[in-house]
């Protein structure tokens, strides 16, 4: 029932009800279904994956976003399994004609009757809901792939998450082996960079400039002298020969640590 006609009943109806009719009771009861009929129509909205999309647009929280979402997949749902409900009658009255054309024409060759198609079983667009997911992109290390793969998106319905893989090359055992070593050997320097050493309860940078220093400090020192250093954390102290001689010692020994590991 449209709004106008609704309206329309309600006015009929109140008009009895002030005429003092004996149809009382049932206008009454009339006007205030139309009333109801109304009411509802108003505020009864059907979430659609738009408005999913609009508040995406505007960047709302995801929160909200994945509610409203869930409330466009309930009803989704709710209005493809009336439509499938009303397609199963659809199917037996149909199956029940074509049974019965089909028997006519094969008694009367000359008479033939058409042959009715099945109706189309409703599906639901997956496009519509799976452009509203979060989106994720998945790292992969371009660099070591084996299988040359195109883009892809691959789509998690429960999660209601997309995942964008990104396209990949068939690199040869070869190059993969070059990558990490090369890889190994970036890594191998920064970690001898970052060496430091503790003597005496004094850390020292143990850096290969470091160890030159040391050395060369400790070449040059008696072994009652001290000098003036500036330890890892920046503090200045003073160290003597046996302290430096240690620190260069330790240090030298995680460098080749550092440098004898496998890749």
């Amino acid at each position: 029932m449209t709004q106008e006609q609704i309206n329309e009943q309600a006015g009929t109806e109140l008009e009895a009800l002030a005429a003092g009719t004996p149809e009382h009771t049932a206008a009454v009861h009339a006007a205030e279904v139309a009333v109801a009929e109304t009411a509802h129509e108003v505020t009864v909205h059907e979430i659609t994956y738009q408005d999913v999309q609009t508040k995406m647009a505007l960047r709302h929280p995801r929160a909200q976003i994945d509610a409203l979402l869930q409330q466009a997949i309930a009803q989704e749902q709710a209005n493809y399994d009336a439509a499938h409900a009303q397609w199963l009658v659809e199917v037996a009255q149909t199956q029940a004609s074509i049974d019965a054309a089909t028997a006519h024409n094969a008694a009367n060759l000359g008479e033939p009757q058409v042959v009715p198609e099945l109706p189309s079983e409703p599906v639901i667009d997956m496009a519509l809901r799976r452009a509203c997911y979060k989106q994720r992109f998945v790292d992969v290390d371009l660099a070591l792939t084996t299988e040359a793969e195109p883009a892809k998106v691959v789509f998690d319905d429960d999660a209601l998450i997309a995942y964008h893989h990104p396209a990949t090359e068939a690199h040869s055992a070869e190059h993969i082996e070059q990558v990490k070593r090369a890889r190994f050997k970036a890594q191998r320097a920064i970690d001898v960079a970052a060496i430091t050493v503790e003597v005496e309860g004094l850390v020292f940078d143990g850096d290969e400039m470091a160890q030159t220093r040391m050395a060369r400090a400790a070449v040059v020192m008696d072994d009652t002298e001290s000098v003036s250093w500036v330890l890892a954390d920046n503090s200045q102290t003073s160290v003597n020969k046996a302290q430096l001689a240690a620190a260069c010692k330790a240090a030298g020994l995680e460098q080749t640590r550092l440098w004898m590991a496998v890749s």
